[in-house]
């Protein structure tokens, strides 16, 4: 590290003194923005079709746990979204508090999580054929997608956004962050700002449509009735009990 690059961030976060340049941005982030609608959709589509049965409906107890697991990165991947957005400034500050200390991309990692978690609460053995189709779709996608957001942000900070890179993973968070110079803290009118409640009410339902799919219509299909099966639904249903 040189001297000069420490100074950039002593005098509290970075701020952008320049807009964004980026080689043909607006067309590339479109198609991008097509794509994910085209192909996550049918996925989170999947995700509910998929939801045969409750997670305690599993005939092992290995399976059992493999969807309790995948409740549990959902839950993560919701978090790591609403703390990140306690510290971003999208175009105008540089982020490198929080989980920005360990990751350059936490959101894109909650959003990782989030599909992860709901792909697997989905049932066996469809869950894992769900979480490979979307890890490759969002390898593929998101890839690409952070490659833009990368020229934006060397295009606005320069220098001492290299030097973040060189000391920052790009996506799995590292053990131990980076921390240099003042930071912003966690705010949760920043995060409020930035939409936190959107993850946050678009995973309930995704999670609420799994539970409708596999207590209420995959029962209907195999020929119980709606009011039976919503009855059983209220009585533990919703769990497998």
């Amino acid at each position: 590290m040189n001297d000069a690059t420490p100074n950039h961030f002593a005098q509290g976060p970075l701020k952008a003194t320049r807009g964004p340049e980026i080689r043909d941005g607006k067309r590339r982030e479109k198609l991008l923005d097509r794509l994910r609608l085209q192909g996550f959709w049918p996925v989170y589509l999947a995700f509910v079709v998929l939801a045969l049965r409750p997670p305690l409906g599993e005939p092992h107890v290995a399976l059992v746990a493999l969807r309790f697991a995948g409740l549990g990165l959902v839950l993560a991947g919701v978090a790591m979204r609403v703390w990140s957005m306690g510290y971003l400034l999208k175009k105008a500050e540089l982020a490198t508090a929080g989980p920005y200390g360990r990751t350059r991309n936490p959101l894109y990692v909650g959003t990782w999580l989030i599909g992860c978690g709901l792909a697997l609460n989905a049932a066996w053995p469809f869950n894992l054929g769900l979480l490979v189709l979307f890890n490759v779709l969002f390898a593929f996608i998101y890839r690409a997608q952070i490659g833009i957001e990368e020229e934006m942000l060397s295009s606005i900070f320069g220098e001492p956004y290299a030097e973040y890179c060189r000391n920052v993973p790009r996506f799995f968070p590292g053990l131990k962050a980076w921390h240099i110079g003042d930071v912003s803290r966690f705010s949760l009118g920043r995060a409020l700002r930035n939409k936190a409640w959107e993850p946050v009410a678009g995973t309930l339902v995704l999670l609420l449509l799994q539970m409708i799919s596999w207590g209420l219509l995959w029962p209907w299909y195999e020929g119980q009735s709606i009011d039976a099966a919503f009855s059983a639904l209220l009585r533990g249903g919703w769990i497998g009990f």
